[in-house]
This record gives structure tokens, C-alpha cells and sequence, in this order.
């Protein structure tokens, strides 16, 4: 099931202009007496997501953090994971849903970074933290119908949106959410550069607006129920200059008007009048200090408060929002030049003229006599043959304050590199008696980003989808092979260079205690050893030496190597192990990961090596003085525990069983026994005849037989 809601765009912007925009002209705002007066929209709503029927989209100007609203979203689709051993399977859930976002009812040119949670879930890179197909639309007028939306909804009966910029996100992975859409917010780049006040006004009123005015912010959104309040704080606090000229609203001329003295006091009756009437507003009316808030592109597009403070001046706090992104330093200045203003502006002279001055209008500029200074026209009453002007100081500052935006802590941008898997069969890390193959997955990457991967791991009972570890794992080559060694000593001349995928990542030294504890156990090739000593060699490159070899009944893959031989460190944390059929044994499994976040491959054929009693050591053979042969071994466990004196380990079987084959040349007699030792009367060894005889002692076990201990013994 699907939602589509239509959004009603225009109406935030749309309608006529008139006298909406007109009233900004010489209007004055009352304030209520020591209160703060607050004008805009709250920034904060262009900073909550939201997916209601008819909610107004902004449109966005130069770049730009939003959050946009929900047009369209699929219910959520749940997947499950399965991992541990069999009987103990540990199955979670988790869940992806596929949706769309408007965010801009004008173009816009590219969509940077996205934040999912306050967290990056795009990096500045266009990587992507959390698996999803993802499609960006501009808001073109030949924008197409999104592929998956008409699948969903019906290509005839879905519209493409055009003239609406959104994001579509495809299957995102939701478990990095709690299993629920995650609240979004968008860095979205409307225009080439920095758009300029002019343009904005311009574009925001559809024509009806035609102001020249350079300034510029670094981005707006242009949002409200008219076109007045989504420019009214740009016009505000900017004091964009405006003029009806009873067509539309435009930029006042730039030309000064020269009042003589003896036009002064003109009247429409011929009674006199004052040449100049001289009013200042109350201080109570004016602002004591004025806080700007913005959105801060230094920090994230974070809001930010710049505070202009008049000193002891008496008066009230004028709270201002502007939906535009401006820096530290520009906002401090914008503060500091409207209470500046409007102190500067206190001043009102009220002038009555010839009728040879009804050419001037609302936002002339007129120099009079006896007054220093330029002054604006901000209302013109034609009285008779008399026309009445009202007018303030035409004040203009550009400040240069320095300011700080403070600091943030942004999200860490942690780009998510290719994935390297390693698939192996490993003894049970905690242990405890297997009863199925254990095998473990291992995964890595180059870059400091990482985090739980889903995965497919395809096998003998079909596919199935698992995890990641959460810890990323130690993965990297071998750059040389280990020499020939043995698993009864510790090797203090051998050693192993090794490279890690993650550079950053790092190998230690420990002491014999530690190994004799288990520590510094990695897998290279097929064997498992310890080492004692890691030396960094430089770009996450290792020296390891003091080797113990064959760990983990390995020691038949020591004369075994080669280079570029994977390496794995052996930890818990790092690895996931995979639930494997007890049957699987010579069986192939594939674990993919084909992702954008960076895909991966890894096969392992599974040996059953897991399940296998280790091999038997300290066979040793004799011939007794009547040519009987005697032979006698010591059986190992699969079953770590603790070595306890005079305490055998655990046999970690049903049953202790041995298989002894003894053969010359093509003559071979087999026996099976209980006990880990066997004698030979002569008289049965006979039909082997004279001569060398090599000799293989297995222990059998619930799931197959070890590899075999070997000796030879010459018969006489």
C-alpha cells in the first residue's frame, strides 16, 4: 500500500500583489510597550518535516537547508537476518520503505548533503551512509513520472510533479533508525551563486516586483500565506527601498530633489502655515537592541543569533527571524544597521509644498533647505493645490563588525569505501561443542567509516540474508610467506610482514602470559598462529614475529603458504558467524553484498575441518623383544578449556575411537580402538612383510575423522 498526497504548492505565493506589497511602503508597525515585537515566519519551520495535505513548499534561493514534506510513501517492507549456530539461530528483523520528499517549488540545481537524524546519511562526497537507491528530481517542466511511483500508483494517474524539486529514496534501510523514516533535512543548491535581493523579490512576486538592489544572501526560502509574508523580513530587515508607482512596486529612483526655503509652507487656502514641523518618535517606541536570527552556513546551517545591544539606551528587544543563510559577521551587521536605523530614523519633518512638487512620490529623496542631510518621502497628501509630505532621514549604513558564529559539533562525514569480505572455518571461538560446520564472516574497508552490513550469503539450503559484525573487522595480505616452522615451540627467528586494509587500524605486541591466554590469534592462509610482537612498519604495514604455530589443530597447514595469503585477526567482536547446515560439508557458500555503500564478494568451500577431533600427537612406535608392535598417542580435544594438571580434557565426543593403519608398500591392515594406544602381535603383522612401515593414527569423531598422526617404523 501507498500514500500520495498532492501538495498545494501555489498558494503560498501565488495571488495578486496590489496593495499587499504596497502597505510595506511607509507603513509603521506598532510595538507593544517593553515587549518584544517578532516579524517573519519562524526559521524553525523550515526545519520540521512534515507530510499533511497542503502544506506550502518554499521556494528556495541559492543554497539552502530544508527538511520538505512527504508527498508519497510505500509501507514498510520487513526482512529478516539470520545468524548463530543451528538449534540456537538468532533472527532479527529489519525494515526499509521507500518515499518522496518535496522540498523547493522553484528549481533548484543539485541536492549535497542529507541528514537523517541530525547524522550525515549523504556525504559531501554524494556517498551514502545507509544502503538506498536514490533518484533527484529538479523541478523541471519536463520532468518524468519517477519510475517506482507510477509502478506503485499507476503511470496514467501519477503526476511527475514538474515545477516541484524532490528526492526519492528507494528501499532505505531503516535499521540505523529505529526501524521508522528517519526526519530529513536536505543542503539543496537553488542557483549559480549567491542570489541577490533584487532577484528575489523579482522572482518571489512573479513580476510584479522590479528591484534592482546588488545585495545578497547566501540563500533564502521564500515561504508564507502571501506573497508579503514570505518577502516582508527580506524587505524588513534589509530595508529594500520600494516604490508603487501604480503599476507596480519598483526601486525608487536614485536622483535628489532640491526643496528652496521659500517652497516651504505653501497651503492650499493661503492661510500660513509652518515652513517645517519637526516630530521625533518616543525612545519607548524604538528598540533598546535588536536579535537577528538566521541560518548559519559555518555551521551547519545551524540558527544563529546575532545581537545588536543599544547600551543604556532605554526601549524594547526587536526579535527578528530571517529564513536566509548568512555568515557570523554579515548577520551582526544587518543587527547592528536596523537599531541604528531606526534611532537615526527617529526624526519626522512634515513639509507642505507648491503643486509644483506633486511629481514626488513615497521613496523620494529630497534635500531641504535648512534641514541638513537627505531625507526620504514616506507619505505624500495632495491637499488642494498644496501637496503635504511626510519624511525621514534617508539613513544607510554598511558596518563592518566582527562576529563569531560560535561553534558546532557536525555530523562526522565518514566516507563508506569498498568492502573486503573473508569467508572462514574457524574452531568455535567461545569454545563450546560444535554440532554444524562453524563458519565466520569477516568484513573491512579502507576508509574510517564503517557500520553493520546486511548481506547475502547463498548455500546449499538457498539464500539468506545476515549481518555484519558491528565492529569492523582486522582484515589484510601477507606480503611475504611464512617460513616452515613447528606448532611445539615458539618461533623467535621466523616472522611475517602483513598489510591491513585499514590504515588506520592497528596490531599489538603482547607478552608470553598473553599468548599462553590466547591472545594475538589470527588466521593466515589456512593456519591459525599467535604472535607476540607487532612492529608498525608505516601505512598500517606489521612486522609479526615471536610466532606460535598450528594453533587450533592448524599445524598440518604450516608447511602450506605462499604470498598474498589473507590475514585475519581473530576477535570476537569482529566476526559473525554464519548458520551452517550440519550437512554442508563440501558444500560452496557466497556471501554479496551489492550495494552503493561498496560491494563485496567472498566464497569459502566448506572442509567440515571444524567438526573434526584434532589431529593426535606424540604417536610413537616400538617393537617389543618378541617383534610385537606397540604404539601409543595422545588424543587432543575440540573443546577449549582451561589445562588443568592430572585432568584430562574433554574428550568432546559421544564415544573415543581411533583408527590405526599400518602398511608396506601395497599391504595395509587396519584396526579400530578404544584407547589411545594399540599393540601388534608379530603373527598379524606378518603378511605385511619386511620393511618400512608407515603408520596413520586418526581419532574418529561425531562428524568425522581427524587428519592423520603419522610415523614409521622399520619391520623386520
Amino acid at each position: 500500500m501507498a500514500t500520495l498526497v498532492l501538495s498545494t504548492v501555489g498558494s503560498a505565493l501565488g495571488g495578486p500583489v496590489g496593495g499587499a506589497i504596497g502597505s510595506l511602503i511607509g507603513q509603521s508597525i506598532d510595538q507593544q510597550i517593553l515587549s518584544p515585537a517578532t516579524k517573519g515566519p519562524r526559521l524553525g519551520d523550515l526545519s520540521v518535516q512534515t507530510s499533511s495535505y497542503g502544506t506550502q513548499i518554499p521556494r528556495i534561493y541559492g543554497t539552502m537547508r530544508v527538511a520538505g514534506s512527504i508527498i508519497w510513501s510505500t509501507d514498510l517492507v520487513e526482512s529478516s537476518a539470520t545468524s548463530g549456530v543451528k538449534g540456537q539461530p538468532d533472527v532479527t528483523y529489519s525494515y526499509s520503505v521507500s518515499f518522496a520528499v518535496a522540498l523547493s517549488s522553484r528549481p533548484l540545481r543539485e541536492i549535497r548533503r542529507i541528514w537523517a537524524d541530525g547524522n550525515l546519511l549523504r556525504g559531501e562526497g554524494g556517498d551514502f551512509k545507509v544502503a538506498t537507491d536514490f533518484r533527484f528530481y529538479d523541478g523541471s517542466e519536463d520532468q518524468t513520472v519517477d519510475p517506482l511511483i507510477g509502478s506503485v500508483e499507476g503511470v496514467a494517474t501519477t503526476p511527475a510533479f514538474r515545477g516541484l524539486a524532490m528526492a526519492v529514496f528507494e528501499n532505505l534501510e531503516l535499521a540505523a533508525y529505529g526501524n521508522r523514516i528517519p526526519f530529513l533535512t536536505f543542503e539543496v543548491v537553488a542557483d549559480d551563486g549567491e542570489p541577490t535581493l533584487g532577484d528575489i523579490l523579482v522572482d518571489a512576486s512573479g513580476g510584479d516586483i522590479a528591484s534592482t538592489d546588488t545585495r545578497s544572501v547566501l540563500g533564502y526560502a521564500a515561504k508564507g500565506t502571501s506573497v508579503r509574508a514570505a518577502i516582508e523580513p527580506l524587505v524588513d530587515v534589509f530595508d529594500a527601498e520600494l516604490v508603487d508607482d501604480g503599476g507596480l512596486l519598483r526601486s525608487p529612483d536614485g536622483g535628489v530633489v532640491a526643496i528652496a526655503g521659500d517652497e516651504l509652507g505653501s497651503s492650499a487656502d493661503g492661510s500660513q502655515v509652518a515652513k517645517v514641523q519637526r516630530d521625533q518618535d518616543p525612545v519607548r517606541s524604538l528598540p533598546a537592541s535588536v536579535s537577528l536570527t538566521y541560518y548559519d552556513r559555518e555551521r551547519d546551517y545551524q540558527t544563529g543569533l546575532a545581537r545588536a545591544d543599544g547600551g543604556a539606551r532605554q526601549g524594547n528587544d526587536e526579535q527578528l527571524e530571517l529564513a536566509a543563510v548568512l555568515s557570523a559577521q554579515s548577520a551582526r551587521a544587518l543587527g547592528e544597521e536596523v537599531m541604528a536605523r531606526s534611532w537615526a530614523r527617529r526624526d519626522r519633518l512634515k513639509l507642505v509644498l507648491p503643486p509644483g512638487r506633486m511629481d514626488l512620490s513615497p521613496g523620494s529623496r529630497v534635500q531641504v533647505d535648512g534641514a541638513p542631510g537627505i531625507w526620504r518621502v514616506e507619505r505624500c497628501t495632495i491637499d488642494g493645490m498644496a501637496v503635504a509630505l511626510e519624511v525621514r532621514p534617508d539613513w544607510h549604513a554598511s558596518p563592518s563588525v566582527a562576529a563569531d558564529g560560535g561553534r558546532s559539533n557536525p555530523a562526522p562525514d565518514l566516507v563508506f569505501g569498498p568492502v573486503t569480505f573473508v569467508l572462514a572455518e574457524l574452531p568455535s571461538i567461545d569454545g563450546s561443542l560444535a554440532t554444524a560446520p562453524t563458519v565466520y564472516l569477516a568484513a573491512s574497508n579502507a576508509t574510517e567509516g564503517w557500520k553493520s552490513l546486511a548481506v547475502e550469503v547463498a548455500g546449499p539450503g538457498g539464500v539468506s540474508i545476515t549481518t555484519t559484525a558491528t565492529a569492523k573487522s582486522v582484515v589484510g595480505t601477507a606480503n611475504t610467506a611464512l617460513p616452515a616452522g613447528c606448532s611445539d615451540l615458539i618461533d623467535e627467528s621466523g616472522s611475517l610482514d602483513v598489510q591491513l586494509i585499514d590504515a588506520d587500524q592497528w596490531l599489538t605486541s603482547c607478552d608470553f602470559d598473553a599468548l599462553a591466554a590466547g591472545a594475538n590469534l589470527a588466521l593466515v592462509g589456512s593456519e591459525i598462529l599467535q604472535f607476540g610482537s607487532a612492529e608498525a612498519l608505516g601505512g598500517g604495514a606489521f612486522r609479526l614475529s615471536r610466532l606460535a604455530r598450528g594453533r587450533g589443530g592448524t599445524e598440518w597447514a604450516i608447511a602450506e603458504h605462499g604470498a598474498n595469503e589473507p590475514f585475519l585477526l581473530i576477535e570476537a567482536d569482529g566476526l559473525r558467524q554464519i548458520a551452517i547446515a550440519d550437512w554442508s560439508s563440501g558444500s560452496q557458500i557466497v556471501v554479496d553484498q551489492p550495494q552503493q555503500l561498496g560491494s563485496g564478494s567472498a566464497a569459502l568451500t566448506i572442509t567440515g575441518d571444524s567438526l573434526r577431533p584434532w589431529t593426535p600427537v606424540a604417536l610413537r612406535a616400538s617393537l617389543s623383544a618378541a617383534h610385537d608392535l606397540q604404539l601409543n598417542w595422545t588424543r587432543r580435544s575440540r573443546v577449549r578449556s582451561g589445562w588443568l594438571d592430572d585432568v584430562d580434557m574433554p574428550l568432546g565426543e559421544r564415544i573415543e575411537q581411533y583408527s590405526v593403519t599400518i602398511s608396506v608398500g601395497a599391504n595395509v591392515v587396519e584396526y579400530i580402538c578404544e584407547t589411545p594406544e594399540l599393540t601388534v602381535a608379530a603373527a598379524d603383522l606378518a603378511p605385511l612383510g619386511g620393511g618400512q612401515a608407515a603408520i596413520a593414527v586418526k581419532q574418529i569423531g561425531d562428524w568425522g575423522a581427524s587428519r592423520a598422526a603419522q610415523a614409521q617404523i622399520t619391520l623386520a
